[in-house]
Formats: structure tokens, sequence, C-alpha cells
């Protein structure tokens, strides 16, 4: 008798027939669950990586309020303004991150802290420079100097 299986060779060649390709080996099979496996890993690591710099810049962000030096003018306050931009600059840090690795809620998360350290950092420049004054409130100064100029007509 021959040792060849019909059933087997009849499947083969109804795959062939209808334009399929051919049964993938038990090689073949290992190597695409292990291929989806490691793909899986890189997804996770990837949302892991973007969470903890979402977590980074947004205890950055809170840090804020407590704040330890005055930040009314001079060094303190372009401090506080760094301190700001970098809130914005790592939201950009993020939006980068998540749009190379496609994950599209902490994108968009990410551009929210992109836009409140640019409103963090408008806080303080816009009133300095005369926009955005309230009436009967005086506009904070750039420099904690007071020249002796103003001394004089005070």
């Amino acid at each position: 008798m021959s040792d060849i299986d019909w059933n087997v060779e009849l499947r083969k060649i109804v795959r062939e027939y209808d334009g399929l390709p051919p049964e993938p080996s038990p090689a073949e099979i290992r190597a695409q669950k292990q291929a989806v496996m490691q793909a899986r890993a890189a997804e996770r690591a990837a949302r892991i990586g973007a969470w903890a710099r979402m977590v980074l810049v947004v205890a950055l962000a809170a840090a804020l309020y407590w704040w330890p030096n005055a930040h009314a003018c001079g060094p303190d306050l372009f401090a506080f303004l760094a301190a700001e931009g970098m809130v914005a600059i790592g939201g950009l840090w993020i939006a980068a991150f998540t749009w190379r690795h496609r994950l599209g809620a902490t994108h968009s998360l990410a551009l929210v802290l992109v836009v409140t350290g640019l409103v963090l950092v408008a806080a303080q420049v816009l009133p300095r420079l005369g926009y955005a004054t309230i009436a009967g409130v005086h506009a904070d100064r750039w420099s904690c100097y007071v020249g002796a100029a103003a001394r004089t007509t005070r």
C-alpha cells in the first residue's frame, strides 16, 4: 500500500484551485504567533512609556502650584517661566512619542498638556506686555529693580 494521505492531497489541490496559498507549516505558524506576541509586547511597552512621560509632565504642571520662590519679577520670574515652558515642551515630547507609536487617546492628552503649558506661560507674559489687563489692577514688572527715575515720580 502507498503512504499517501489522499484527503490531505485533495485539500492541497482544492486550495490551489481556489487561488489560496498553501497551508502554513507548523514552523511558520509558530513564527507568526511569536511575531504577534512581540508586537503586543512592543505596544504594551509603548503605552507604559507614554503614560510614564505623561505622569512626569503632569507632576511638573501640578508642582508649579507649590513653587517655592516668589515669582513676581526678576530671575525668579524667568525660572518660573522656564518651568512653565517645560510643561509645553514636555507635552510636545509626549505628542511626538505617541504620534510615532500610534496612541491616539494619549496623543490627545499630550496636546492638552501643550495647550496648558502655553496658557500658563501666557498668564505670566501677557499682563507684563500690556495685554489682558484688568481694570484697577496694576500690571506686574519684568524686573524687580526700580530705577531712580521711577523713585522720583512717586
